[in-house]
């Protein structure tokens, strides 16, 4: 390799490089525009099935898309209030619950450490009710704010994404727009692919979490449920914060008892089973994904778009991947993020 073509390859890497800085620069300052568009996106991709077959027997899809939002509206509302109880009743209960884990806690550090931890835990327990209070109020705007702009995104993509075909088919050769299109669906058929398992998956797994709480009789299982749900589509990390939660308040509510173990036990392998084994092994031969490379993208979605990035982390790694595929220059690292070699 002669001195000159060294020179471009340095230049080239470094300007991928700071493409590369520049891209994650403006991802993240930019999450207020970008979060809403993406989330926009994906439900599009989410409805398309169905406003696509009605179309066929012409029935607007503005009007099929009006028609599922408020279905799931309704479906919404009535979880929101089964979800809304539990968490009142958490509230109420949560002063019990505080002092005990303060308690143990002080008397743990004081016999067996030596260690006086009282002032400690009241300087938090004071701290705590007015710094959740107002980071809940600013989040609550934060998160009406990106709904409006994604439901208004959505409806604008209804109304003109049918006719993308046809503008691509008239803007490049036909080779060119073939190729296009065959990129396209297979970037829809990932996303559709990915939706569909990761929603069965994160319902199962919600489903067996509040039905085994509800069997050992700790409370709030249906919030729990809905919680291991909601958790499931974050990998690995989702999985294990689900079970935290309702495994320390067994501990809380039966002090001297064998339901607690049994509690972890059965919390601990439905986890283990779905959401770090099942999960993990459909997503990677799916997407054909590097684990490591889904923890990596977990970590690096969830820095830039905080957590709607760890809930979109493996769709996007893996719309990367067929972007990566079909640019010859970065093909390699399509190679390197595949769980194995197609």
């Amino acid at each position: 390799m002669s001195e000159k073509e060294s020179w471009v390859k340095v230049v080239q890497f470094t300007a991928y490089l700071i493409s590369a800085i520049a891209l994650v620069f403006i991802l993240k300052t930019l999450k207020g525009i970008f979060i809403p568009l993406v989330l926009s996106i994906f439900f599009a991709y989410l409805f398309a099935p169905i406003v696509e077959f009605l179309a066929k027997f012409k029935i607007p899809r503005i009007l099929t898309l009006f028609v599922l939002l408020g279905i799931i509206s309704l479906l919404g509302i009535f979880g929101a209030q089964i979800i809304t109880k539990n968490i009142k009743e958490f509230i109420k209960l949560w002063p019990t619950y505080e002092s005990t884990i303060i308690s143990s806690a002080t008397g743990f550090f004081k016999q067996y450490l030596n260690i006086e931890t009282k002032n400690f835990f009241e300087i938090l327990r004071s701290a705590r009710v007015t710094d959740f209070l107002s980071s809940l109020v600013n989040k609550s705007f934060n998160i009406f704010g990106k709904i409006l702009s994604t439901l208004l995104i959505l409806i604008f993509i209804y109304l003109s994404y049918h006719n993308y075909p046809s503008l691509i088919k008239k803007a490049f050769p036909e080779e060119k727009s073939k190729y296009i299109f065959e990129i396209i669906n297979n970037i829809n058929d990932q996303i559709i692919n990915y939706i569909i398992i990761k929603t069965v998956i994160s319902a199962g797994t919600g489903l067996l979490t509040g039905i085994s709480c509800a069997i050992l009789h700790i409370q709030f299982a249906v919030l729990w449920g809905f919680l291991a749900f909601l958790l499931n589509y974050i990998p690995y990390i989702g999985s294990i914060v689900a079970i935290i939660f309702p495994i320390a308040l067994s501990f809380i509510q039966f002090p001297h008892s064998f339901i607690p173990f049994l509690a972890a036990i059965i919390l601990i392998v439905i986890q283990l089973f779905m959401g770090s084994f099942l999960d993990p092994e459909m997503m990677g031969n799916k997407f054909n994904l590097s684990p490591v490379v889904i923890v990596i993208s977990l970590f690096f979605w969830s820095y830039v778009w905080g957590i709607v990035g760890a809930f979109l982390a493996v769709p996007m790694t893996a719309l990367l991947k067929i972007i990566f595929q079909n640019i010859d220059s970065l093909n390699f690292l399509s190679i390197l993020m595949s769980k194995k070699v197609s």
